[in-house]
Parts: C-alpha cells; structure tokens; sequence
C-alpha cells in the first residue's frame, strides 16, 4: 500500500470557508424566508416575496461553488504505491505542464477565433437582428459578451506563461463565472432563438429552424450547470497536479 501526503495552504483555504460559509447561511435565510412566503401566501406580497427568494437562491449557490473551488485550490496531495484514474491523469497533466510552441501557438488562434465570434455577434446586434430582444441591455450585453473576453484573456496568458497549471485556479474562477452569467442571461433571457438563423446567409440559416426559446433555455441552463462542474473538477486537478509537480521537483532525479 502506497502512502498518501497532503499539503495544506490556508492562505487558500481560509477564505474559501468565509464563501462557503456565507453561502450556507444565506441560504438557509433565503430557504426559511421561500417557506414562510409560502405558507403565508395568503397575505398580499406575499408572492413577490417568494418569487424575489427563489429567484436570489443563485448567489449563495455562486458563494458555496466559489468557496469549495477557492478551499480546493489550497490543498495539494501526492503519494506512492497504487494508482487510481484520477491521481494517474494528474501525472500525466504535471508531465505535460510545460506546452510546446504548437500548443502556444493554438492558444493564439483560438484567442483570434473568439475575436471573430465576437465581432459577428456585435455587428449583428448593431444591425438589430431580432435574436437580440429589445431587453437586451447593458448588463446582458456585459453577461453575453464578456466570458468571451476573459475566456481570450486566458488562452494568451496560457500563450505567454507557458504553462498550464499556473492558469487553472483562474480558469476555475473563469469557469463559475460563465455559469453566473448562463444562469443570469437564463432568468431575463432577452433573446428570441427562433431568429437565431437571421444573422446567417439564407443558404444556410435555414439549418437552424429547429432553434426555439425553449431550446435555448435548455442550451443556457445545460451551460450553466456544466460551468459550475468544471470549476470544481478544474480547481481539484490544479490541486492534484500541484502536488503531482511538487513530488517531481523534491524527487531526485
């Protein structure tokens, strides 16, 4: 039987349990307010309230999310002996940490792609196509268009550093913050997807005729809760990887 060791940061971990434990306490204020709302729903608001409770049920769900990823980020672990899937794809991940010039040089174009993707939504939304709703407004605009932006922001310091598991605890921040803006984006939903064609040639906008609201309430929410998974999984491989590389380095060679 192989020995396990764990390394603990609580610079890290310290402020991960003040999220998680804001999140817990405020949801269980905005569960105990969701249930008296209801079993006074006789009385006038009464419903708004409940609604408003439901509806805010997001934010401590974002605070407990970002503090199990903050606290995961500030422990590290590594042994000997057997092997499981998970620890055996950490040594594969810390064995590759340092990218090519090709992998560097893919990190560029995607940024360059996400440029483009931008640019065609933007000109669209300027040209008033009807995917974008009349309540499309700043802050939607600010939820729709800047993941793409710190996604870019992320493949060039990725280009720039190097090195990939540097990067990870942003790209779990990154991560939770699409989720956010998904789950956000999905209680206005200022958008119409059957018009989701207009902003392609007629040739082939017609592909996309099966595109409804309800779809992309379904995309959105698939969005969101898949964000919220790789965050975690995200900081618990930067976490794994960490203590991978810490072995790597304090073996001898």
């Amino acid at each position: 039987m192989g020995t396990l060791k764990f390394r603990l940061d609580f610079g890290r971990i310290f402020p991960g349990l003040i999220l998680l434990f804001a999140g817990l306490v405020l949801l269980a204020v905005l569960l105990v307010v969701a249930v008296l709302a209801f079993f006074f729903s006789f009385m006038t608001g009464a419903g708004a309230v409940l609604s408003v409770a439901l509806e805010l049920l997001l934010i401590p769900a974002l605070l407990i999310a970002a503090g199990v990823v903050t606290a995961l980020t500030g422990v590290a672990w590594w042994g000997q002996g057997g092997e499981g899937w998970f620890s055996g794809m950490a040594r594969r991940r810390a064995r590759l940490d340092r990218m090519r010039a090709s992998a560097r040089g893919g990190e560029v174009v995607g940024a360059i792609i996400t440029i483009v993707v931008f640019l065609f939504l933007y000109e669209n939304q300027l040209r008033g196509v009807a995917f974008f709703a009349s309540d499309f407004g700043s802050l939607a605009q600010f939820f729709f268009y800047a993941p793409l932006f710190t996604g870019m922001a992320l493949s060039l310091a990725r280009a720039v550093y190097g090195r990939r598991n540097g990067l990870r605890p942003f790209d779990s921040v990154n991560a939770l913050f699409l989720a956010a803006a998904a789950f956000w984006l999905l209680s206005v939903f200022p958008f119409d997807f059957s018009h989701f064609g207009d902003m392609f040639p007629s040739s082939i906008g017609f592909v996309f005729w099966w595109l409804t609201n309800d779809v992309g309430r379904f995309l959105l929410t698939l969005a969101g809760l898949c964000a919220l998974v790789n965050s975690v999984y995200t900081a618990f491989l930067y976490s794994a990887v960490r203590g991978e590389l810490h072995r790597m380095r304090s073996s001898p060679v």
